[in-house]
C-alpha cells in the first residue's frame, strides 16, 4: 500500500481526536513565531552593543527572555497534546485491528503463524506509537523552521545566499536516497523480527515434542540463524542512519566556512558585521533541523513500514456474511447437496460431490482415514471455510443467505482441541457471555456427568483455569468443552472427534449425554472411536474427499468394505 493510502487510513482513525490536533497545530504556529523572531532581536541587540546604547540593549534582552519562556511553554504544550492524541489514535488502531482479526476466515489462521500476527498487532502498533511520538510529532515544526529561517537569511543579507543555495539540493538528494534505503531495510527488519517471534512462539508451544525427540539444539539453531539475519539487517540500518547524520553535520560546517570566506572576500564593504554574525548563527538553525529531520525521516520510514504491516490486516477479506436472514427457531435439518471445496480455485479438491441430509433427532457420523475431508465438512457448515460449490441448507435455507452470527448461535461445536482461556470455569463454559445462569450451567454439568469434576475443583464455577488449561487433566478439559457446547441449547451439535483424547469412563459419560440429547437435536459426529458411532442413524465413509460407503453401523460391517477394513485395522478406533 502506498504512503498516501496509509496516511488516509491513519487520518480516519485520528478524526475523533481532531480537536486535540487542531489545538496542537495552533500552538505549533505560536512556537514557530516565537522561534523565528529571536534572530531579529539578536541583530538589534548587536546593533545596540555597537552603538553603546545600554537602555535599548536591556529592553531587547528582556524581550528576548520573554520570548524564550513563551516558546518553551507553547512547545511543551504542543508536544503534550500531540503525544496524547497519538496515543489515543494508536490504541484505537490496535483495538480495531484485533477486533477485525477475530472475524477473519479460519483459512487465514491455517496459513498465518501466530507469532507473525502478534508481531503485527502488538509489536508493530507499539513501534508505530513510539516512532510517531519520538520524532514525527515535531517533523512539521522542523520543516517550517527551515523554511522560515531561510526566509530570514535571505531578508537579512541576500548577497550571502548563493553558498547555502548550492548546498541545499545536495542535502535533499542524499536525504531522499538514504530514506528510500532505510525504508527497504526497515521492512526487512520487521520481517526478520516477525519470523523470529513466530519461531519462538511455535518453539514454546511445542517444547514438549522438541524435548521428547531431542530436537532442542536443532530448533535453536534455526532460531539462531534467523536472529542473526535480524541483527545484520539492524546493523545496516544503523550504518545508514549514522552516515546520514555525519553527512549533514559535515555539510553544515563546510557551508559555515564558505560563508565566512565569501563575506571576507567581499571585504564587508556592503555587509554589516552584525548581519554576518546573525547569518552564521542561522546556518546552524537551518542544518540542525535538517539533521534532526534526517533522523526523524528514519523514524518516519519506520512508521510507514509499521503502517504497511498493520493496515495489511485491515485489507484482508473478513468472513463472508452476505446473508441477512436470521436462522429460524426450533429444530433444524441440515442438508448438503453436491458440495465440493478446495482451498484455492486452482487447488486440488478437499471434498467432492458430498450430499446427505440429517433430520432433527437424527445422528450422522463421518468416518474415514486422516485427510479424507471429515473435519472440512463440519467447517463448511459453520462457514469457517468459504467459498464452496453446491449448497448447504440449514432449516431449508442456504447458509449463504443466512446471517453468519445467527447461524453460529444455532450450532454448538465440540472439538478434540482443548481451547480454554485464562479465567474462571464459568467463563470457559459460557465463553464470557452473561446470558447463561449458574442454574443452566449446573444442569449441563449434570447432563455430561461432570458433577464430580465440579466437586474436586476448589471454588466450583469460580475455579481459576490457567493458560492452556495447564491445571486441568485432558478428561476435565474435554468435559468443559462438551458442557460449553450444550449450555446454549443449540439445535445442531457438531462433534469433531470430540472423544479422541478422553479415557473410556469419560467417553461413556459423554455417550450417555449424546443419547440423552439426540432425540431433539441434529447431531453430526466426526468419528474417531467406534463407540461414538454405534448409535448413529447413518454413517458416511469418506475416502479422498468422496463418500464411498453409507449406511448404518451394522449394515456397513456386513458389506465388509472400506468401513469394515477400517474397523479391523484400528481395533477399537477409527483414525
Amino acid at each position: 500500500m502506498k504512503h498516501g493510502s496509509n496516511l488516509r487510513t491513519f487520518v480516519r482513525f485520528s478524526r475523533k481526536d481532531a480537536s486535540w490536533f487542531y489545538l496542537a497545530f495552533l500552538l505549533m504556529a505560536l512556537t514557530l513565531a516565537f522561534d523565528l523572531s529571536r534572530p531579529f532581536l539578536l541583530k538589534l541587540a548587536l546593533g545596540d552593543m555597537g552603538k553603546g546604547d545600554a537602555p535599548a540593549l536591556k529592553i531587547h534582552c528582556l524581550i528576548f527572555l520573554v520570548l524564550l519562556i513563551a516558546e518553551y511553554l507553547s512547545r511543551s504544550s504542543y508536544s503534550f497534546l500531540v503525544s496524547q492524541a497519538l496515543l489515543k489514535t494508536i490504541n484505537r488502531i490496535r483495538v480495531d485491528v484485533f477486533s477485525r482479526t477475530l472475524s477473519f476466515k479460519q483459512s487465514f489462521f491455517d496459513k498465518e503463524p501466530v507469532g507473525r500476527l502478534l508481531t503485527r498487532i502488538v509489536n508493530d502498533t507499539e513501534s508505530l506509537s513510539e516512532t510517531l511520538r519520538a520524532g514525527v510529532a515535531t517533523l512539521a515544526v522542523d520543516l517550517l523552521t527551515v523554511v522560515g529561517v531561510l526566509g530570514i537569511m535571505f531578508r537579512l543579507e541576500l548577497k550571502l545566499a548563493p553558498v547555502i543555495l548550492l548546498a541545499l539540493p545536495l542535502v535533499v538528494v542524499v536525504v531522499r536516497f538514504s530514506g528510500i534505503q532505510l525504508k527497504k531495510n526497515y521492512l526487512k527488519i520487521r520481517k526478520k523480527l516477525a519470523k523470529s517471534n513466530a519461531l519462538m512462539a511455535e518453539g514454546i508451544t511445542g517444547v514438549e515434542v522438541l524435548q521428547l525427540f531431542h530436537s532442542e539444539e536443532s530448533y535453536f539453531r534455526r532460531f539462531k540463524d534467523t536472529n542473526y539475519e535480524y541483527r545484520q539487517a539492524t546493523i545496516w540500518n544503523n550504518v545508514y542512519d549514522i552516515s546520514l547524520y555525519a553527512f549533514i553535520d559535515t555539510v553544515a560546517a563546510v557551508v559555515t566556512a564558505a560563508t565566512l570566506y565569501w563575506a571576507f572576500g567581499m571585504q564587508f564593504g556592503w555587509i554589516q558585521v552584525s548581519s554576518v554574525i546573525v547569518y552564521i548563527s542561522l546556518i546552524e538553525r537551518v542544518f540542525v533541523p535538517i539533521r534532526d529531520m534526517s533522523n526523524k525521516f528514519t523514524t518516519l520510514q519506520q512508521a510507514f513500514a509499521a503502517m504497511d504491516r498493520i493496515f495489511y490486516l485491515l485489507r484482508i477479506d473478513r468472513q463472508m456474511n452476505h446473508g441477512r436472514q436470521p436462522v429460524s427457531s426450533g429444530s433444524l435439518d441440515v442438508e448438503y447437496d453436491s458440495v465440493s471445496f478446495s482451498y484455492s480455485s486452482e487447488g486440488k479438491p478437499i471434498i467432492s460431490d458430498i450430499s446427505f441430509k440429517v433430520e432433527s433427532g437424527k445422528v450422522l457420523a463421518l468416518v474415514g482415514k486422516t485427510g479424507s475431508g471429515k473435519s472440512t465438512i463440519g467447517k463448511l457448515l459453520t462457514r469457517s471455510y468459504e467459498p464452496f460449490e453446491g449448497s448447504i441448507k440449514v432449516g431449508g435455507t442456504d447458509i449463504r443467505q443466512l446471517d453468519t452470527f445467527s447461524l453460529r448461535q444455532r450450532i454448538s461445536v465440540v472439538h478434540q482441541d482443548f481451547e480454554v482461556f485464562p479465567g474462571t470455569l464459568r467463563d470457559n463454559i459460557t465463553m464470557f457471555q452473561d446470558v447463561v445462569s449458574d442454574q443452566q450451567i449446573h444442569q449441563v454439568i449434570k447432563l455430561v456427568k461432570a458433577d464430580s469434576l465440579l466437586q474436586t475443583l476448589p471454588g466450583g464455577l469460580d475455579f481459576r483455569v490457567k493458560e492452556n488449561g495447564s491445571n486441568l487433566s485432558s478428561g476435565q478439559l474435554q468435559l468443559i468443552i462438551f458442557a460449553r457446547a450444550l449450555v446454549f441449547d443449540s439445535p445442531i451439535i457438531l462433534m469433531d472427534e470430540a472423544t479422541a483424547s478422553v479415557d473410556s469412563l469419560t467417553e461413556a459419560w459423554i455417550q450417555e449425554a449424546v443419547l440423552a440429547i439426540m432425540a431433539c437435536k441434529t447431531v453430526i459426529i466426526v468419528a474417531h472411536r467406534l463407540s461414538t458411532i454405534e448409535h448413529a442413524d447413518e454413517i458416511l465413509v469418506l475416502d479422498a474427499g468422496r463418500i464411498v460407503e453409507r449406511g448404518s453401523y451394522t449394515k456397513l460391517l456386513e458389506k465388509k468394505g472400506i468401513f469394515f477394513d477400517l474397523v479391523q485395522s484400528a481395533g477399537n478406533q477409527i483414525s
